[in-house]
């Protein structure tokens, strides 16, 4: 790490405003330039003598969510100092940032804290260079779409004796929204330069298993005092992490202080990593055809000035490369090069395919991230030497192309699952752009019946991300003489209304059966899916039918009984008889012991601190679509309660939550 090596840059920065939040990714648009956080500084200075407030931001733009409605979403986090006031009561986080219209515009949705050092003394928070990244594939627990986050948990104060680096891993379940701890990475001493830190991660997916890419000061693992290399650990549980390996190794070439590595797939399928280059003179590349097995003796070749280098693919294939060791000389700020191939990469900065100015100037550890629209987007947390810094990004037109997506597909099938009609394919559009194929989930089909969507209820509209997506859409066959054939699939989004069971059909005459006595149940809380109707037996006749129950209206069930002709019923607390038939009346809480549930209910729901799903407990509202991460199922009186990894409770109201 050379944050000392950083080139100062006057900067003109043009402010964004009238801008309106758009739910849909744009076209490639004329290029922004927006504020996204300026700190507010109170006059007692920043915490361990900092001269800035904020700096390396990080930026992700979601591809592989299980609710379609967040892909296309951008979310960035960054390096926030607080100043020693705040300090007296308080502690560092991660902020994190959404961004719905391709980063024209930002709003604060979380914030990230190293929850398993609460209460720790002295007082823990998240400190220097964090990273974020969306798994694109499931590892460990960890489905595809959960979004990590590795950084430095550290006490406040760097000079504490207790001081220590805790290169800790993060994840979130929700898009942003809610986290919780994963794993530690590796430990280390205080995080401050000759500190014996390890800090700068950088993570990817190779080869199925999770890679954690990070600078490495720690005397222990060998190396020459106070030297730094450039190792990486994996991982295929998210949980246990591997001994290190060396990318770089100071003990092994002249460089003492490789750092701040970043990778990308070049165009010939080789990797190429990028570093800083004696603490920050220079940045320099390694090709492997492996990013796991680098010659850790080798030097790499140095292909521009200047230290923090950034490396990334494009969507087209090219690689993008900026670091803070260029400016232009109409002083508008660093350049950002193209390069079109290995080749041309290997040359350097000298003689680059194309290069690009900017807007918001050179700045210490820029990240530039290609976007489905086609646009690179450059989160930039300015220099070490501006207090007190702020977080703004810019997009510029590099000629890149768009990215687009997997396909919607919705299928057709009946009662036993066999194809009744062709998939209707929506081809995939650019990821983040909206879809709506829920014209084609209400399609007739001559001989059929339609049931309801059995697969992908919640996909039905949403935006294209990454990966394909497929519905699938239920029908029964119709008998010639016009009756529906085959079993009912329960489905709350049934579009047609069967008519409410009212009276019994016996197959024997009623008089030689007797319907059986009701048999006790442990009382639980039932709703009713659809308008039924209560009965004083448990045989239906008109006779017998005493009022109608609205449609959602719960009822606490005691036994069950039968009808004459073998008809399941649910006895009420009431001593009254209604349908047990799934599709009418059914539990109104899970039971099921899950990893995960998702939030079904149009209004969001609240978790709450306390299994006591009071008002005074509440702690966060919960937006539909958002995932949970569970840890136990609690029974609660009639009804369960589910409480999640980060100790907090939910309902386990089947009407709010699956």
């Amino acid at each position: 790490m050379a944050k000392g090596a950083v080139i100062a840059a006057a900067v003109a920065v043009v402010e964004t405003t009238g801008l309106s939040v758009s739910t849909q990714a744009d076209s490639k648009l004329t290029p922004i330039n927006t504020n996204v956080y300026t700190p507010k500084n109170d006059g007692s200075g920043w915490l361990n003598g900092k001269n800035y407030a904020a700096l390396s931001p990080r930026v992700i733009q979601l591809e592989h969510q299980a609710n379609p409605k967040d892909n296309g979403k951008l979310l960035m986090t960054f390096e926030q100092v607080i100043t020693n006031n705040q300090a007296k009561t308080g502690s560092p986080s991660f902020p994190i940032y959404e961004s719905d219209d391709s980063g024209k515009s930002w709003k604060k949705v979380s914030s990230v804290l190293p929850t398993n050092h609460q209460g720790n003394s002295p007082r823990w928070g998240f400190m220097n260079c964090p990273q974020l990244y969306e798994l694109p594939e499931k590892i460990g627990d960890m489905p595809k779409g959960t979004v990590v986050l590795a950084g430095n948990a550290t006490p406040n104060d760097f000079n504490d004796p207790k001081a220590a680096t805790d290169l800790e891993m993060m994840r979130s379940d929700d898009a942003g929204q809610n986290w919780t701890f994963e794993s530690s990475i590796a430990t280390a001493g205080p995080s401050k330069l000759l500190g014996d830190p390890v800090w700068e991660p950088y993570l990817m997916v190779y080869n199925h298993q999770l890679v954690c890419y990070y600078s490495d000061e720690r005397d222990s693992s060998g190396l020459k005092p106070k030297a730094q290399a450039l190792v990486h650990q994996t991982t295929t549980d998210g949980k246990t992490w591997s001994p290190i390996k060396f990318d770089v190794d100071p003990n092994k070439i002249s460089d003492s202080r490789p750092g701040m590595a970043t990778l990308a797939q070049l165009s010939n399928g080789k990797w190429v990593l990028t570093y800083e280059q004696e603490g920050g003179k220079n940045s320099g590349a390694k090709i492997s055809d492996d990013p796991t097995n680098f010659n850790s003796a080798d030097a790499g070749t140095t292909i521009a000035p200047g230290g923090a280098p950034y490396v990334t693919k494009l969507n087209n294939g090219d690689i993008a490369f900026n670091n803070n060791g260029n400016s232009t000389s109409d002083n508008k700020g660093g350049y950002v090069f193209v390069f079109k191939d290995q080749e041309s990469l290997l040359k350097g900065t000298w003689h680059p395919t194309k290069q690009y100015s900017t807007q918001t100037g050179i700045g210490y550890n820029r990240q530039i991230l290609p976007l489905a629209n086609g646009m690179l987007l450059i989160a930039n947390g300015h220099e070490t030497n501006w207090n007190p810094s702020r977080i703004d990004v810019e997009t510029i037109d590099v000629g890149d192309t768009e990215q687009t997506g997997g396909n919607v597909t919705v299928h057709y099938v009946d009662q036993n699952g066999k194809s009744i009609a062709p998939d209707d394919v929506l081809k995939g559009g650019q990821i983040g752009t909206s879809y709506d194929v829920s014209a084609k989930t209400a399609k007739q089909i001559d001989g059929y019946t339609l049931t309801g969507i059995t697969t992908g209820k919640d996909d039905v509209t949403g935006n294209f991300g990454a990966d394909p997506i497929d519905i699938t859409v239920s029908y029964r066959t119709i008998q010639s003489s016009g009756t529906p054939t085959g079993p009912i699939i329960p489905n709350s989004n049934t579009p047609t209304n069967p008519t409410n069971p009212t009276t019994d059909t016996p197959t024997k005459p009623t008089s030689t059966n007797q319907a059986a006595k009701p048999t006790k149940v442990k009382p639980f809380m039932a709703y009713a899916k659809r308008v039924v109707y209560k009965y004083d037996k448990a045989t239906f006749t008109h006779s017998a039918r005493l009022s109608k129950v609205a449609k959602n209206t719960t009822m606490k069930v005691v036994a069950t009984a039968q009808s004459t002709n073998g008809a399941k019923r649910y006895q009420l607390s009431d001593g009254t008889y209604v349908t047990a038939k799934d599709s009418f009346v059914a539990p109104l809480y899970l039971t099921k012991k899950v990893k995960q549930l998702r939030v079904i209910k149009t209004e969001g729901v609240y978790t709450y601190k306390e299994r006591t799903l009071a008002k005074k407990n509440r702690v966060k509202h919960v937006k539909r679509g958002t995932t949970l991460r569970v840890k136990r199922l609690i029974t609660h009186r009639l009804t369960t309660r589910y409480q999640l990894t980060n100790g907090n409770y939910v309902t386990g109201n089947v009407q709010f939550v699956k």
